[in-house]
């Protein structure tokens, strides 16, 4: 399931082989994060915001992928086309949301990947997309964490 956003100008939508855009941000909890370096050797890349109920159900998933992989050099940032940056925040500390998160009002970077949907998620290793995800998913079944964990192995 999924939550249709704006319609506004737009990238071509990315898929898997394409070349991640570059960007950096400087996540609330102060750590600076790329595709090109995540921190780690695979960036989760999640778009969503507070409004979307789907992307509400994502998150406890998602958090717990994070603390899963933690030790595995994965790094999730979700970033959050919510515009008022109270509502952001409150949500951010009322649900306990352990991951790097970063506010985005403009949907820029969303944009630049060709995002419509939220949530929509790509897995990015080397600069390059491996995988996306358009729609909420469990993120602690067995297909996503093998998936991961063979890309991790040299």
């Amino acid at each position: 399931m999924a939550c249709a956003i704006a319609k506004t100008q737009s990238a071509p939508a990315l898929d898997v082989g394409d070349r991640a855009p570059n960007f950096s941000v400087k996540t609330d909890k102060g750590k600076l994060i790329s595709p090109s370096a995540p921190g780690g050797k695979l960036l989760v890349l999640n778009f969503w915001e507070t409004a979307c109920a789907p992307c509400v159900a994502e998150l406890p998933s998602l958090t717990a992928f994070a603390r899963r992989f933690r030790s595995s050099q994965v790094v999730v940032l979700a970033i959050s086309g919510d515009e008022d940056a109270g509502k952001y925040r409150r949500f951010l500390r009322d649900r306990k949301i352990a991951l790097e998160t970063y506010r985005d009002p403009t949907r820029q970077i969303g944009r630049s990947f060709g995002t419509v949907m939220f949530p929509e998620t790509y897995i990015i290793q080397d600069g390059r997309i491996v995988r996306k995800v358009v729609g909420s998913i469990d993120w602690m079944t067995d297909d996503i964490a093998s998936f991961v964990r063979r890309l991790l192995t040299p």
